[in-house]
């Protein structure tokens, strides 16, 4: 296996620069290949420019400091690191988003301009994006008290108890299904096969600072996130926008983490009236054909899910996509695309990835899994599906998080064996998962192993930083 991969490896890096030398036509600055000579090339193959080495999620999980900064940063340059994913993280003592935060990262920025390594924007506390650390539902309680999903309830004898607080209630018939929420009181008692769906909220939770997480369909949610996360960043970093602070990364933003229990079905307040406009009838008397196969099921479940992406599409990736494009960054980052084909996370990432200036992937773990759809490493079709729609959209560059949860034992061969596989589908940039800021006490568990000094092989690490630094390149240049 790692025969064959290096092989095909060599052979797309021949590729590749065969392809250079064919054409050496001036490229423009703001594509990704930036390469139009062969002196060049062979210039940049022995010290790849940052922009092509690989960049790790650093985990801020302390109290930060200037020195520890600027210590580490120091050792990232050291190991033929790029750049960093500044990445808040369990254990952050340092106040998120607070003005000591965004002080730090201004400083990680100067200290990254002085080494030539670039830092990233991470836009979450923890993951997934959308709650801004608890910011968003406290500022914005709308983002989740109207309820985010539909739990159902099936009645034989349709019984009174409790009926006001339903949000949907059906009633069959022979032809169909009727709507009888506004009347239902005229049926209390009779017998035949009721519908009853109920709201459904999500719940409290510590990971999202004791709140909730929120409906990333209802309008103003995704406003509200971008305002409260990037305010500071502005105020303090603008002018470094495109420049040594390239982009943004969103990790794992999705429609699930809303449902409450009890939930069936992914709902919104205007879901109804959306629904309406969209497909020109009442998806309300259609409910139980997204459940059971009855009535013209397989339609209005494609157009359930069909709208639903939708608005996943205009209330949440296009918002951010005109955002960085007009501020010059790359919108970076990923869904879950391991859950294909459950619809319920993002209902389809290639559409999502679309509106992402550089569209990514992770690929965690050390084990291969080989069918192709679940898992992680090994999920072919997830790492060709980010290829294709990045030639799609035209983007030249496709990030994959790789590595986390291998395990403290994973070593060069396999750091190695897990860049070759993506590189040969398509990846062409690096992220790995994750280099700590400290292991104190259980920190030392969050998904390792880490890319920092802590590792015993760190001072060695810079073949393994040279060499994905030109794999990389090659790869964005064929």
């Amino acid at each position: 296996m790692i025969s064959f991969t290096f092989q095909r490896v060599k052979l797309l890096f021949a590729s590749a620069l065969g392809l250079l030398l064919m054409t050496c036509q001036p490229v423009k600055k703001d594509d990704a290949l930036f390469l139009n000579s062969y002196s060049q090339l062979k210039e940049w193959l022995v010290d790849p420019p940052s922009e092509y080495r690989s960049a790790p999620l650093w985990d801020w999980n302390d109290r930060i400091s200037r020195e520890g900064i600027a210590f580490q940063l120091q050792e990232f340059k050291k190991a033929g690191i790029g750049g960093v994913f500044v990445h808040p993280r369990p254990g952050l003592i340092t106040e998120y988003l607070s003005e000591d935060w965004h002080q730090l990262f201004d400083f990680a920025v100067q200290k990254g301009e002085e080494l030539g390594l670039l830092v990233w924007i991470y836009d979450e506390n923890s993951y997934p994006s959308g709650f801004a650390g608890g910011h968003v539902p406290a500022e914005m309680p709308d983002s989740y008290l109207h309820g985010t999903g539909l739990s159902v309830e099936v009645q034989e004898v349709f019984n009174a108890a409790d009926t006001d607080s339903f949000e949907v209630i059906l009633k069959q018939t022979d032809v169909g299904f009727e709507d009888i929420t506004d009347h239902f009181q005229i049926d209390i008692g009779e017998k035949g096969k009721y519908y009853l769906f109920k709201r459904t909220y999500p719940q409290t939770s510590y990971w999202y600072g004791g709140r909730t997480y929120v409906d990333l369909l209802y309008k103003g949610v995704t406003k509200k996130f971008m305002d409260i996360t990037m305010e500071g960043y502005e105020k303090y970093n603008k002018g470094d926008f495109g420049v040594t602070v390239p982009g943004i990364f969103t990790d794992e933003p999705n429609l699930e983490s809303a449902m409450g229990p009890g939930t069936v079905l992914r709902w919104t307040p205007d879901l109804w009236e959306t629904f309406l406009a969209r497909w020109g009838y009442d998806l309300k008397v259609h409910l139980p054909s997204l459940l059971y196969e009855v009535g013209d099921w397989k339609r209005i479940r494609h157009d359930y899910y069909e709208l639903i992406l939708e608005m996943f599409l205009d209330r949440w990736a296009k918002p951010w996509s005109k955002y960085c494009e007009k501020n010059g960054l790359a919108w970076t980052g990923h869904y879950w695309e391991h859950g294909w084909p459950e619809p319920t996370h993002g209902f389809d990432e290639a559409a999502l990835y679309i509106w992402h200036q550089m569209p990514g992937i992770d690929m965690l773990g050390n084990e291969l899994i080989g069918d192709g759809q679940g898992g992680q490493f090994g999920n072919t079709r997830a790492v060709r599906e980010l290829l294709s729609a990045a030639n799609q959209a035209g983007w030249k560059r496709t990030l994959s998080e790789t590595y986390g949860g291998g395990g403290w034992e994973m070593d060069f061969r396999n750091f190695k064996r897990l860049v070759d596989w993506q590189g040969v589908l398509g990846v062409n940039f690096v992220n790995q998962h994750l280099s700590y800021y400290t292991l104190k006490g259980v920190r030392k568990f969050d998904y390792p192993p880490s890319f920092s000094y802590h590792e015993p092989w760190w001072n060695n690490y810079k073949k393994m930083g040279d060499y994905i630094g030109r794999i990389s390149m090659a790869m964005s240049a064929g």
